[in-house]
């Protein structure tokens, strides 16, 4: 495996990361079942990518009676928001710890 420097991290976004586990899953069924049960897990063994303690992902699969919709969050944005913001929103480097 070959661990992603912060700089390589910082180029990759939200949707990109997505599209990379989505096709991933599609062709090995045991890192299916891993995402699904140990999302962090997955992405650090997939991506090199350590995502944070206090920050959770929920991993969900759709199937023909449900679905599900991502909503942004509510309220007024806080400042480790702001920051984000500032630095790109949606870029995965927000995750990983420097």
């Amino acid at each position: 495996m070959t661990t992603m420097s912060n700089q390589e991290m910082a180029m990759k976004t939200r949707a990109e990361l997505d599209a990379e586990l989505i096709a991933r899953v599609t062709d090995d069924e045991d890192f299916r079942a891993l995402l699904l049960e140990n999302p962090k897990d997955a992405i650090r063994q997939a991506t090199g990518i350590e995502i944070p303690e206090e920050f959770t992902i929920h991993v969900h699969e759709e199937d023909s009676v449900a679905a599900h919709i991502v909503l942004p969050p509510s309220g007024q944005l806080t400042e480790a928001d702001l920051a984000v913001i500032a630095g790109g929103n949606g870029l995965i480097s927000s995750w990983a710890r420097a």
